[in-house]
């Protein structure tokens, strides 16, 4: 069509060349609205050909039609004035002049529509109801027949975004991803081809509050009945309205629990359940939502049994033969949570290991001591403490064991162990068994008889030995040992061990300075002992100058000194003393030599039986070959030739008298049978 009409426009041009057609119309018509006002701008191209100048027509439907004319120099024409939001329809003619009342006209342009657009401000409104943290419903109510869409300015403290919109009368546009409490401005322009109209006025408009902070909760304490629960804000706390916390006991159903003031930052949960495991959840609340914490699993602790009492002692400073003290420590407690309070004490006894234990004191829980009383010397007392919690549980007890004061105990399994020194001296090493705690010493005794003890050493308690460094050869010992308190007094005896006996390692030595004196019509001897080997000493005299000795007595061990009884005035006595033991005899002893004053004789014993030897309860004694009745004195000697029995009685020829020695000790004894003018020694052994 375009090529027909430039063919066409060529073909009148050149008719018109000749004078009488009209001229060409102008080609490339085109239009446009001056920005968003009330004119248009024409453009187009001139024609071939001669002409005198254009014609411009132009109407809308509300506008009738209008012309103007333009000198043929123009391409290019502004038309005012019109109606806005009209569409008008432009065409144009060229002319050429032939008279002033007459005018060729070409044919009309092809016509073009230009939309001559009137934009206003649009109307927007914000529903408060549809306003969230993030989101602003935005309403925009338009009159504008012809816009093209609208521009929409969203400021934020002087950060400013375009939005775009497309075309409609009523629009809701939803501004999202906005900031959670902030102020937003917002205005609106309509578009009409890509040129906006005026801006809205502005209106103005807050983000509602986001969703609460998550708490970030801990746990710091778990008593059996009370959980303590503290929580921190990480930033924006003024977002919360309400804190509601949740328990459960399976992490899964949660339950209200309470709602802690907006200013706490922790809670105490008092309902806890001793030994459970419990989870809690605090949430956070506010008109736009909630948020949970972090769940935090706490296990209540349980109650358990009290701690024990340690270190029980039995307090030895005050304590008698009727009480003791018994004290100790008392066990720690949970006083934080109380898991193990002590209400009680109790004290249990038993006495001599008879019986079960008794209750003998029920103590309140501070007591860290008891007296036991109403006991006796040297009971046994086992005390057994233990506590009872404010929860009825109870602790392990503990034991102690103590005895009333009173004599020790004696000892016993006393053992004497015979040995040699470095120097061949024997010696006896003595121990027992210790059967007390609370004794100061122990005393160590001998015997040579069994019957006369002597204290051989004092020792410091609990040593249970004694070295006895004096004991002499062919001597029978006997031993027994006590212990003593120096408050208490002394324990009985332990069991006498022996006899020992040391046999000799070689005869004795012999005696030395035997000295004799007369007195009284008695002949007193008294030597030197210069041996620890003799078993005895055998004392003998002679009538007839030293050529024969005649046993006048047998003497015990250590014995220095003997009265011959058996003794007629006006004879001279010769003396010589000889130590004996299993091994033989010593040298003889110095003669020492005495002469009775006066005249006489006296009727002698010629034979003596003493039996049974040993003895038991008594000794026989039978005399033979007696010339006539006559009055004797019995002196039985020890071994020490003390003076054990002193008895007169009478003698008749192979008559036998029976002697009662139950009374004496167990040991070796010497018996001297006298008459004042003669006497008789025999040795016998006692059990």
């Amino acid at each position: 069509m375009k090529k027909f009409l430039i063919l066409f426009t060529c073909f009148l041009a050149y008719l018109n060349s000749f004078g009488q057609l009209p001229p060409a119309p102008p080609s490339a018509l085109a239009g446009s609205q001056v920005a968003l006002t009330n004119s248009i701008n024409l453009t187009w191209t001139a024609p071939i050909g001669a002409f005198d100048g254009y014609k411009v027509y132009f109407s809308s439907p509300s506008d009738p039609l209008d012309s103007a004319k333009i000198a043929s120099s123009a391409t290019s024409l502004n038309i005012s004035g019109l109606i806005l939001n009209q569409i008008y329809t432009v065409y144009m003619k060229s002319y050429k002049l032939k008279a002033p009342s007459d005018t060729l006209r070409s044919i009309a342009t092809s016509s073009v529509n230009i939309l001559v657009i009137g934009l206003v401000a649009p109307s927007p409104s914000v529903d408060l109801n549809l306003v969230t943290h993030n989101t602003i419903g935005l309403r925009i109510d338009d009159t504008n027949p012809y816009e093209s869409g609208f521009d929409i300015e969203l400021n934020e403290n002087g950060n400013t975004t375009i939005l775009t919109e497309n075309a409609g009368t009523s629009i809701y546009r939803p501004l999202t991803g906005l900031k959670a409490k902030t102020s937003y401005s917002i205005r609106v322009r309509a578009k009409g081809n890509s040129t906006p109209g005026p801006w809205s006025s502005l209106i103005f408009v807050s983000t509602k509050i986001g969703f609460p902070p998550a708490p970030v909760l801990t746990s710091d304490l778990n008593c059996p009945t009370l959980i303590h629960l503290k929580w921190t804000i990480p930033s924006n706390s003024e977002d919360i309205q309400e804190y509601i916390l949740k328990k459960s006991y399976d992490n899964s159903t949660f339950f209200d629990l309470d709602k802690p003031a907006l200013a706490a930052t922790d809670y105490y949960d008092q309902t806890a359940t001793p030994g459970q495991t419990q989870y809690y959840a605090l949430f956070t609340r506010n008109s736009t939502g909630s948020t949970p914490s972090n769940s935090v699993a706490v296990t209540a602790q349980a109650y358990v049994n009290p701690n024990p009492p340690t270190n029980p002692i039995s307090d030895q400073s005050n304590k008698s033969n009727s009480h003791l003290t018994i004290r100790w420590t008392n066990g720690s407690e949970d006083l934080n949570c109380r898991t193990n309070i002590r209400t009680n004490t109790y004290v249990l006894i038993k006495i001599n290991n008879v019986g079960n234990y008794v209750e003998y004191a029920n103590l309140p829980a501070f007591a860290s001591s008891v007296k036991i009383s109403n006991l006796k010397p040297k009971d046994i007392v086992d005390v057994t403490i233990f506590s009872v919690s404010d929860k009825g549980k109870f602790s392990t007890s503990v034991f102690i064991r103590d005895t009333t004061a009173g004599p020790p105990y004696p000892p016993s399994n006393p053992i004497a162990v015979l040995y040699y020194d470095a120097l061949g001296n024997p010696a006896f090493d003595i121990s027992w068994k210790d059967n007390s705690k609370d004794e100061d010493y122990f005393i160590v005794e001998r015997s040579i008889d069994n019957k006369n003890f002597v204290e051989l050493g004092k020792i410091k308690m609990d040593i249970v030995s004694f070295k006895d460094l004096t004991p002499e050869e062919a001597t029978i010992y006997y031993y027994r040992v006590k212990a003593g308190s120096n408050t208490e007094g002394e324990s009985a005896y332990s069991p006498v061990i022996g006899p020992f006996i040391i046999n000799p390692s070689k005869a004795p030595n012999a005696a030395y300075g035997l000295k004799a004196k007369v007195n009284s019509g008695k002949v007193n001897l008294t030597w030197y002992d210069d041996s620890k080997r003799e078993e005895n000493y055998i004392v003998e005299k002679s009538l007839d100058a030293g050529v024969s000795y005649n046993l006048v007595a047998t003497l015990g061990k250590n014995v220095t000194n003997y009265t011959d009884e058996n003794v007629s005035a006006g004879k001279t006595y010769l003396y010589r003393v000889i130590a004996k033991n299993a091994i033989g005899s010593s040298p003889n002893s110095n003669i020492a030599s005495v002469t009775m004053t006066g005249v006489g004789a006296v009727p002698s014993l010629v034979s003596l039986s003493i039996f049974p030897n040993p003895a038991f309860e008594v000794i026989s004694i039978k005399a033979e070959e007696l010339k006539f009745e006559s009055t004797y004195t019995l002196k039985v000697f020890d071994r020490n030739n003390r003076l054990a029995l002193n008895k007169s009685i009478k003698l008749n020829s192979n008559e036998t008298l029976e002697i009662p020695i139950n009374n004496l000790g167990q040991g070796l004894y010497n018996v001297v049978l006298s008459n004042g003018e003669t006497s008789i020694t025999k040795k016998i052994f006692k059990y």
